[in-house]
């Protein structure tokens, strides 16, 4: 006997998903419309849009409205070596900010968004820059892209007597280098880092600023930066877990 052929809304879901996957619809097109998709199959445009946000869940399609336009994402891994990107020597070298350098390497276009202010230390913040709780601490926040889509979220913590006397923690201007080359110049060499990694699904804040669906898990990558006496810094990365790799290199 024949199995049912499951709601219409899968069936076109089914059907566009198998386009996407042959690359008759290829990264960055525009997927029809649910006008378009609805008038083509002979459906109500309720029915399109349902089969269009089962893609978007799965992270196939991004978010968005029909006159703001959605397109399938590009979803081509990027490798993070995450043990040496944010080496000094490496830094020192490539002369540019980790994320241009390393984005660059891999053949893709970097871009990015800055916005720095105060506020005061969390629990978290507190615990693993190893000061008090509400502290000020100062903050860069960063929108990262590749190829002009948003492609993850870096916010980066410094306590506030390392931001007064390294005031372009504070300018919201990029700096070239990259901040770790200018605070080992400052006399704040970092020796190590310990990372802690969690994933989980986004919040719906998150998932609008990435242009994810709700069923993409996101990783979030904390790393401490120690100099030889202390923690300096604190990094908050919000990675999609389709897109993104994380390499590390760790000795036997």
């Amino acid at each position: 006997m024949p199995q049912p052929a499951g709601p219409i809304y899968l069936q076109v879901a089914d059907d566009l998903r198998e386009r996407i996957r042959q690359g008759d619809l290829a990264p960055g097109d525009l997927m029809p419309t649910e006008r378009d998709l609805a008038r083509e199959r002979g459906i109500s445009r309720g029915t399109a849009t349902r089969a269009i946000e089962v893609l978007v869940t799965e992270g196939l399609v991004t978010p968005g409205s029909t006159r703001a336009g959605r397109r399938v994402r590009d979803r081509r891994i990027l490798a993070v070596h995450a043990s040496r990107t944010e080496l000094l020597d490496h830094r020192t070298t490539a002369g540019v900010d980790a994320w241009v350098s390393d984005t660059k390497e891999a053949g893709r276009q970097p871009g990015q968004s800055i916005d720095v202010g105060v506020e005061t230390a969390s629990p978290d913040i507190a615990k693993w820059l190893e000061i008090p709780e509400g502290a000020p601490v100062a903050v860069r926040r960063r929108l990262r892209t590749l190829d002009g889509q948003p492609s993850n979220r870096a916010d980066t913590y410094y306590p506030m007597d390392l931001a007064q006397e390294i005031p372009e923690i504070l300018d919201p201007a990029d700096v070239p280098e990259g901040v770790i080359a200018l605070m080992a110049k400052r006399g704040y060499r970092q020796v190590r880092y310990v990372d802690r990694l969690q994933w989980r699904p986004p919040t719906p804040e998150e998932a609008s600023a990435l242009r994810i669906g709700s069923g993409v898990a996101v990783l979030t990558q904390w790393r401490t930066g120690y100099t030889e006496d202390r923690p300096v810094k604190l990094t908050r990365s919000l990675w999609p877990g389709d897109t993104i790799e994380l390499i590390y290199e760790l000795q036997a």
